[in-house]
Parts: C-alpha cells; sequence; structure tokens
C-alpha cells in the first residue's frame, strides 16, 4: 500500500512539472502577429443605404392637430404644392373670420370720420370752426385708416395659419411614407409620418479614408443587402463630397467606441428587381 501511494504521488509532482513547463515555454514564445491584409489586392467593401435621388423630404405640421381628411396614399405621385391631408381647423377659421369682420368694422368707422374730416376741414377753412377741432378730426381719420392696415395684416397671417393646417407636398416626388390615419393627432415637428423623395433611387455610402484611393467617379460597384447578402444591382460612383469627417461606430461592447474619418459617396443605383425600398442598408463591393 505504501508502494502505491508513493507511485501516486510521483505521478501527481510530475504531471505538475509537466504543466509548469508547458506553460512556460508557451509564455516564453513571441505573441504571433496577424499579417495584416494587403489592401490593394483586398476588395473594398463600404456600407451606407439607399435612399431617393436627392435625399428624402420630411413634412411635419406646424402644430399638433387631429387629421380631418386624407388625399394621397403610399406609393402615389404627387405635384408641388399638391394636398397631402387636411388637420382640424375651426379655430383658425374663426380666427380668419373674426379678423375679416375686424376689417369691415374699421372700413364703416374710417367712412364716419372721413365725412367729419371733410366737414371740419371746410368748417376751418371757412373760419367758423376751430384748429384744434379741424386736427383732432384729421387725426382720428388716420388713426382709423391705420387700423384698417393693422386689421388686414392680421388677417393675412390667420389665413396663412389657416392654409398650414392643409399639408401640401413640398416637391414633385413619390409619396414613400404617409403613416397617417383620419381621426389621429399628428405631433406638430414629428417628421416620421410623411416622407417625400424623388422616385428615382441612388446609394450614398460612408467610406473609410483608407478606400478613398480606390473610389472614384465612374467606378462600378455591386450593391447588396447587408443583412441577406443578397445581390440587389449595380451602381456607378456619380460624386464624393468634397469633405472627410468622422463618424462614431461602437462595438458590441456599449462602453467601447473609436472615431474613424469617412468620406460621403453617391452612386447610382441599378436594381435589378426593382424591389429595393428607401432605407435600406447595404453594402457595396468593388472588386480589385
Amino acid at each position: 500500500m505504501r508502494i502505491v501511494k508513493w507511485v501516486i504521488g510521483l505521478i501527481v509532482v510530475g504531471a505538475l512539472i509537466n504543466f509548469m513547463f508547458t506553460s512556460f515555454v508557451k509564455s516564453s514564445k513571441p505573441p504571433q502577429v496577424a499579417k495584416p491584409p494587403v489592401l490593394p489586392e483586398t476588395p473594398a467593401r463600404v456600407y451606407g443605404k439607399i435612399e431617393p435621388a436627392g435625399r428624402e423630404v420630411y413634412v411635419s405640421p406646424p402644430m399638433t392637430k387631429r387629421v380631418v381628411a386624407i388625399y394621397v396614399k403610399e406609393g402615389d405621385m404627387v405635384k408641388k404644392g399638391q394636398a397631402l391631408c387636411s388637420l382640424e381647423s375651426e379655430v383658425e377659421t374663426a380666427q380668419v373670420n373674426l379678423t375679416l369682420s375686424k376689417i369691415e368694422s374699421a372700413r364703416k368707422t374710417l367712412e364716419i370720420t372721413q365725412d367729419d374730416f371733410k366737414r371740419k376741414r371746410n368748417l376751418y377753412v371757412q373760419k367758423t370752426d376751430s384748429e384744434f377741432s379741424y386736427t383732432q378730426s384729421r387725426l382720428k381719420s388716420e388713426l382709423d385708416a391705420n387700423s384698417i392696415a393693422v386689421a388686414e395684416r392680421e388677417a393675412q397671417l390667420a389665413k396663412a395659419q389657416l392654409e398650414e393646417l392643409q399639408l401640401k407636398a413640398p416637391i414633385d416626388g413619390m409619396v414613400y411614407k404617409f403613416d397617417v390615419r383620419l381621426g389621429e393627432t399628428l405631433a406638430a415637428g414629428d417628421n416620421t409620418r410623411i416622407i417625400l423623395g424623388a422616385k428615382n433611387l441612388w446609394v450614398r455610402l460612408f467610406v473609410e479614408s483608407y478606400w478613398l484611393d480606390r473610389v472614384k467617379p465612374g467606378s462600378q460597384y455591386k450593391v447588396y443587402n447587408s443583412e441577406t447578402s443578397k445581390l440587389i444591382g449595380s451602381g456607378k460612383v456619380l460624386f464624393a463630397l468634397p469633405y472627410v469627417g468622422r463618424r462614431d461606430f461602437r462595438t458590441e461592447d456599449s462602453q467601447e467606441r473609436f472615431d474613424t474619418k469617412f468620406q460621403e459617396v453617391v452612386l447610382a443605383l441599378d436594381d435589378k428587381q426593382g424591389e429595393s425600398p428607401s432605407g435600406l442598408s447595404v453594402m457595396a463591393v468593388l472588386e480589385k
């Protein structure tokens, strides 16, 4: 039994010595550094998104109001100034009517004061009335005339506020998104509900600085869906913005962050299937 214990002890000690020796050998070796890729031999892969040519145009209400009429739907082609939807306008309509009533009342008052001014001017010329009375009548007439001008400006402002409650297309183009329902409330400044743009699409890419020498106007790219890797079509570089800036990128670690220089590049998109939606994230590949 004693011999067995000695044998087991020797085996354990030998294993520990072997483990320590192996660990020492591994730690003493220099770290293996991965060979960086040769960029001229690597296909340029850059990422971006599909958008209407000339970028999207967002339409939002000037104030929070309820939708009372809808005139278009997603996919419709619209002309600049065409009505998209109408918002409730009872208060604004009443304000317009009130200002029009004020104008009418001010005009009638002016007629009376002008008649009085003419009469007192004649009396003053004939020396049968005082200069003070004549001056007061003249000033009153001028004041009433100014009141009409003020009321007319108020009416113009009220009409402009009323017209703003009918949302209209700011450009000729297509309705890409129209997330509006009859009877619901649209919030002021909410520019996520109605989106317009040109019918033809292009791709806006964010090109890292080390690819810039590979991106030239006229360069041909293959465009893929960045999530499914499905081929969408091809694209040709139209232009690159003459500015290299910074854009934030985040890794899976929410605490890790680093910046990289990039340039925005625009491709004309030749969509083979014609089914790619605006806003889709894509990857463009320029082969060697």
